[in-house]
């Protein structure tokens, strides 16, 4: 499986986890059929539907987000860095 794919795939079951929901579960809510998660797992490669439909059923959605650490400094609040914002 591809590192981006596996990655979807646990941050999905993490979501479902935290919400008390076993991968069956998920599977069941979003309308997919018992073995779509193994065959994804073990084909290496799974449809976006299918990942965007496993998303939805635990309360998230499929974005795109630049690949730009300066968005992530943004984000988390941190764009100076620990050393410049201990001298603010």
């Amino acid at each position: 499986m591809d590192h981006e794919t596996q990655q979807l795939l646990s941050q999905i079951i993490a979501a479902g986890a935290a919400r008390g929901m076993l991968e069956k579960d998920i599977l069941r809510r979003a309308g997919l059929g018992k073995t779509t998660l193994s065959k994804a797992k073990a084909a290496g490669d799974t449809r976006l539907s299918t990942l965007s439909r496993m998303a939805n059923a635990v309360g998230l959605r499929l974005t795109l987000a630049p690949n730009n650490p300066t968005l992530a400094q943004v984000l988390n609040r941190n764009l100076f860095g620990d050393d410049q914002t201990a001298k603010q």
